[in-house]
């Protein structure tokens, strides 16, 4: 019986991992094409007369508006991130995914509000799309309840691998995050490893091999950075307790908001606002990775990156809490650049004749903030090497991560998924969201 359960899990996870990688690739390239089509809407608009942030303002509500309807009236459970209702799911605790209803609103609510400029990102939408496609391949094959579980644990694993083009953190994603509702037998790991490798190569294919977020080339760091590097991420340990409590309590306050007058208007204003920025301040916008990039190649002063690490953080709250697919790693990694490029403004006073490297930093702070938040800090590390192809960086990584964890876990932060299960449990409104 093992032998066959084993030779069926197989083609299963490859059959997962294929779908995973061509409806997430899909997913992320239109993500991207479309904030640069709405970009380009604004621009035509106002070389014809129409301010191009009053067309941003009705373009943003009109995105985010449609999403967050289409959210609440298919698949309330569709909102946010979907990360914790995936745990929720493998746990037990919430009920069987609908991926009928999931898949498509994931999809095209995810579409509408990232193309709108909101602070979210792909992660997230393509991690619960996995579990959607997961559960509809063992559905198909009528699988048994145990190898149920093992496919929905690939799928989410196959989906995070796909957004990044990260497959070990995506394999480390399983067994890192999910440890506690995916535990990590050989059986598990096997078919984790065929649905995200699988994904990521069906992904490359489609998309080229590039790295999603290119960095220039490093050196490896020096002693003194990496003796710097701990009280760094222990004060960025402190802003991932920051964000997550923050983001909470955005949520507890867009349900209050809810209650009172319905969560549709929230989106508006939010869509609205945004969408104007997107005009009268791009960096102010968007997922957060083709800012980073832009962040590295010519670091602004340092009042700049202040204000976009401050006003990232309130306007990511404000996207969250329209209850509109979008996932919390992407908008991450603009802020823990604007961190690691702050620390290396204040280590050229410190040591001027040193010469800090901005992108060593960059990465330092892009780990350190996802393990203080997440508390994934192998799965951190390896999704922002991944992603830059800066291998020199990985020890600086390793060492800002461990210290960001060990920190938070310190100071009693709990990781922000497991926060997240409750709220998004009530979904925006407070009402069940599977309601």
């Amino acid at each position: 019986m093992e032998p066959r359960e084993r030779i069926g899990e197989a083609p299963s996870a490859i059959v997962v991992g294929v779908l995973v990688g061509l409806v997430g690739t899909a997913f992320r390239e239109a993500a991207r094409r479309g904030y640069e089509i709405f970009g380009e809407i604004l621009g035509a608009a106002d070389t014809r007369g129409i301010p191009g942030w009053a067309a941003g303002a009705l373009g943003g509500a009109i995105l985010v508006g449609v999403s967050a309807a289409l959210t609440r009236r298919v698949a309330r459970e569709s909102a946010g991130s979907g990360i914790q209702e995936v745990e929720g799911i493998l746990a037990g605790s919430l009920p069987p995914i609908r991926w009928r209803r999931v898949l498509p609103v994931k999809f095209f609510g995810g579409l509408l509000s990232l193309s709108s400029g909101l602070l979210l990102g792909r992660e997230g939408p393509t991690i619960h799309m996995g579990t959607a496609i997961a559960s509809a391949v063992a559905e198909r094959s009528r699988a048994p309840r145990e190898r149920l579980h093992i496919l929905l644990g690939a799928g989410a694993a196959a989906g995070l691998a796909v957004a990044f083009r990260a497959p070990l953190a995506g394999i480390l994603f399983a067994l890192e995050e999910l440890r506690r509702e995916f535990p990590p037998t050989r059986r598990s790991i096997r078919a984790v490893s065929l649905a995200t490798i699988t994904a990521v190569l069906v992904g490359i294919a489609l998309a080229g091999p590039s790295p999603l977020l290119p960095l220039p080339p490093a050196r490896s760091p020096s002693a003194l950075e990496l003796g710097l590097v701990v009280p760094f991420s222990m004060l960025v340990a402190v802003l991932g307790l920051a964000f997550n409590a923050a983001l909470v309590a955005s949520i507890g306050w867009s349900r209050s908001v809810a209650r009172r007058g319905g969560a549709l208007p929230l989106a508006l204003v939010v869509g609205a606002g945004i969408g104007a920025l997107a005009w009268i301040a791009p960096p102010f916008t968007g997922g957060g990775e083709e800012l980073a990039v832009r962040l590295v190649a010519a670091a602004p002063a340092a009042g700049l990156l202040a204000l976009l690490l401050v006003g990232r953080f309130v306007l990511f709250d404000a996207s969250y809490a329209t209850g509109v697919p979008g996932g919390i790693f992407a908008p991450q990694l603009a802020l823990g650049v604007c961190a690691g490029l702050l620390a290396v403004v204040a280590g050229a006073k410190l040591a001027p004749a040193h010469g800090f490297s901005i992108v060593l930093w960059s990465i330092a702070g892009m780990a350190a903030l996802l393990a203080a938040t997440v508390r994934a800090p192998l799965t951190g590390v390896a999704l922002v090497i991944e992603m830059t192809g800066c291998l020199p960086a990985g020890l600086m990584a390793l060492v800002a991560a461990i210290t960001a964890d060990v920190t938070a876990r310190a100071l009693g932060g709990r990781p922000i998924y497991e926060a997240l299960i409750e709220p998004q449990s009530a979904g925006p409104g407070g009402e069940d969201s599977r309601t």
